[in-house]
């Protein structure tokens, strides 16, 4: 089950109760905001508002933004829902839309993905590309051969392995799995598909559902929200696309 956290929205239970969205059940507590959050009294609610939670077997939530408590709730195994997968997941059909709109057909796009590791997210970034483009470039440390070889002998296309920072700075879509200091990151189409890189300027944005956000508070982590209904199958990645402008 998936927790939610509500914080300076009123009240102060710290009981758990049910709450669905778009049809998802998720476990959520509700903290108002403290004039001391790190007073004793304002701990103590936090803390027993992660044990019950932790007690239902709670171990990823949605969290508010700016939350105070998130230690607190880390050291009761509770983490905030991870956005990465979906970004990843994202990432191909977002390429393919924006080398569109800037006119620039399958046959003379390029596009480059560069890794630290071979990953499985990797590889099936790197094959969907190969699938669409003419030209993919793959910069991994070790591996690519292996890929290379295996999309040639399966599918008949052909990847440009190791590519240098001048190479990958040209590309029409870049995607990065990992950071890299020695680029521009100035591509026509960018994104940073690493922890971390959704507050940089290869950002991949995670809309919320439409009208979800008059049902949720102001402060509602949205990114969160929307990653977790997609991993409960609730929305699908087709849906998340069309709201992404």
């Amino acid at each position: 089950m998936v927790g939610y956290i509500a914080y300076g929205c009123g009240g102060r239970k710290t009981g758990v109760e049910e709450r669905q969205l778009l049809g998802a059940r998720f476990l959520a507590v509700s903290l108002a905001a403290a004039r001391r959050p790190m007073g004793p009294v304002a701990l103590h609610q936090a803390r027993r508002a992660a044990g019950r939670l932790a007690e239902l077997g709670v171990r990823r939530a949605v969290f508010p933004q700016e939350f105070p408590y998130m230690s607190i709730f880390a050291r009761r195994g509770i983490c905030p829902v991870e956005t990465l997968p979906l970004r990843q997941a994202l990432a191909v059909p977002l390429v393919r839309r924006r080398l569109a709109e800037l006119g620039i057909a399958p046959t003379q796009a390029v596009a480059a993905v560069s890794a630290a590791r071979l990953s499985r997210e990797v590889a099936e970034t790197v094959t969907a590309l190969a699938l669409c483009y003419r030209y993919v470039m793959l910069h991994v440390p070790s591996g690519g051969g292996e890929l290379a070889r295996s999309l040639r002998r399966e599918y008949g296309v052909s990847l440009l392995l190791d590519p240098g920072a001048e190479q990958l700075d040209r590309a029409d879509a870049l995607l990065l799995f990992a950071p890299r200091g020695d680029l521009t990151q100035t591509n026509p189409v960018f994104y940073a598909l690493y922890p971390g890189g959704e507050t940089g300027a290869g950002r991949l944005p995670l809309p919320l559902p439409e009208g979800l956000g008059e049902a949720v508070e102001t402060n509602c982590e949205g990114e969160q929200l929307t990653a977790a209904l997609w991993q409960m199958g609730v929305i699908t990645k087709e849906a998340i696309l069309s709201e992404i402008p």
